[in-house]
């Protein structure tokens, strides 16, 4: 593949990464919190919000490389192949 694809498609899966951490950091704020409401007490109750965004952040990640990986399987099998035969 030619430098200026991968680009593209390096920019395309930052762009996948941005858009589902916007998407999930909300619920999963405002499911820590819940948590956070429910069990006062517990070891975790301070840290809760920053395990809940390690785990989005994560999961964008995960996320942005699978759809990156579907856009390189479409782009090399769009390419033009070869003339040599195996």
């Amino acid at each position: 593949m030619k430098i200026r694809v991968q680009a593209e498609i390096i920019l395309f899966g930052v762009m996948v990464a941005m858009l589902s951490y916007l998407a999930l950091i909300s619920p999963a704020t405002l499911a820590a919190l819940a948590i956070r409401r429910k069990m006062p007490d517990a070891s975790f109750s301070g840290l809760i919000v920053l395990y809940a965004t390690f785990i989005v952040i994560g999961l964008s990640i995960v996320i942005a490389g699978f759809a990156c990986r579907m856009v390189c399987k479409d782009v090399a099998g769009a390419a033009p192949k070869s003339g040599r035969s195996d």
